[in-house]
């Protein structure tokens, strides 16, 4: 068994993630791979939004905010971290998770504050326990392993 570990920031200083995340922007390039994850995702109760660049993630994300973002770091036109860049120019605060086959930097993350990260390939088990768990409010430490502590 592959053993997937997730990393978990800790959220700025009044931006809690506590309450059900009830609308997830899902911000994926790979069309199977994002049909997977929606179809989960909205089987379980959550209205779930899906694009596949960064210019339409920023777009949905300014229009209709959303409770929740995964956000990939490699979108055909720009980079996640442009997206997120983008957002908070804007004074949009979205509580985002990163998934990316993209090794992510400490800095990055020190940079950004995403609540998690997941690297790809994960097992979609992982990424369901973290949306609901995070949604809940439970403490998070600075690292987890969703097959094991979730």
């Amino acid at each position: 068994m592959t053993e997937v570990r997730v990393q978990v920031q800790d959220r700025p200083a009044g931006k809690p993630a506590t309450g059900r995340y009830r609308s997830v922007l899902l911000v994926e390039d790979e069309a199977t791979f994002r049909r997977v994850i929606a179809r989960n995702l909205s089987g379980r109760g959550l209205l779930v939004r899906e694009v596949g660049t960064a210019d339409e993630a920023v777009a949905l994300s300014t229009a209709d905010r959303p409770d929740l973002m995964l956000l990939d770091i490699n979108l055909p036109d720009r980079s996640g971290w442009d997206v997120m860049r983008e957002l908070r120019r804007q004074g949009i605060d979205v509580p985002t998770i990163v998934v990316s086959a993209v090794r992510v930097s400490q800095s990055r993350l020190e940079e950004f504050h995403p609540m998690a990260y997941l690297p790809k390939p994960f097992p979609l088990e992982a990424l369901l326990r973290l949306v609901f768990k995070t949604s809940s409010g439970e403490p998070r430490g600075p690292t987890e392993n969703p097959d094991t502590d979730l």
